[in-house]
């Protein structure tokens, strides 16, 4: 099963959140970001998308 789901910018984070930077966050461990080889569709789960606002500044 395939969803998709509409996102709107509400604002740009704060600062840069490079790749290297998120794999060296333990809180994105087991993001499938890094575990799977497809990066245009891969899920984020609640924590994760905390972690990299939190990175981000937001």
């Amino acid at each position: 099963t395939w969803y998709m789901v509409d996102l709107k910018a509400v604002r740009p984070m704060k600062k840069f959140v490079a790749l290297a930077e998120l794999r060296e966050n333990p809180a994105l461990a087991e993001m499938w970001l890094f575990k799977r080889n497809r990066l245009s569709v891969t899920p984020v789960t609640e924590a994760e998308y905390k972690a990299v606002l939190k990175m981000g500044g937001l």
